[in-house]
């Protein structure tokens, strides 16, 4: 068969059609990978629950293996930043590695909460591999009622 000027080989046609189908197969499974955070994320991040009560917000963040002199907790207006580091541990003497799931390296999380909180009574414990942040709210106390007179 002639086109153009030149000979084209059907087989090569064929393997192009084929190649074409295999990469597009390829390609419709790639959003179902996880992609290794070692290597396409700059930071892992911590799971964390954030709970509301009347007087107060609690803030609950796994921290396993994370020293707490590598956590850093602040604290402006609603805005609640805690950044830190989880150093990777290796044990002595590994000649292969068959699995990574632990993510290590720095992290950044930040929580804007729905109302403000008393900075100076905001305080923080980590134990047994958890941060936990207890935010007191701002209590209103320059709020009064306004009785409304009929004219």
């Amino acid at each position: 068969m002639e086109v153009a000027g030149a000979f084209r080989d059907d087989d090569d046609f064929d393997e192009v059609v084929v190649m074409r189908a295999e990469m597009e197969r390829f390609f419709s499974h790639l959003p179902r990978w996880k992609k290794p955070s070692a290597v396409f994320e700059k930071a892992w991040k911590p799971l964390c629950d954030v709970y509301e009560c009347p007087e107060h917000f609690t803030v609950l963040m796994d921290l396993a293996g994370v020293d707490e002199n590598e956590v850093e907790v602040t604290l402006h207006g609603r805005v609640l930043n805690i950044r830190g580091r989880r150093n990777p541990i290796r044990p002595a003497g590994v000649k292969n590695t068959y699995l990574l799931e632990i993510s290590y390296g720095g992290f950044e999380r930040t929580f804007e909460l729905p109302a403000e909180v008393d900075a100076d009574g905001t305080r923080a414990v980590y134990r047994r591999g958890f941060l936990e942040i207890h935010l007191p709210k701002r209590r209103r106390e320059n709020l009064r009622s306004v009785d409304i007179n009929e004219e």
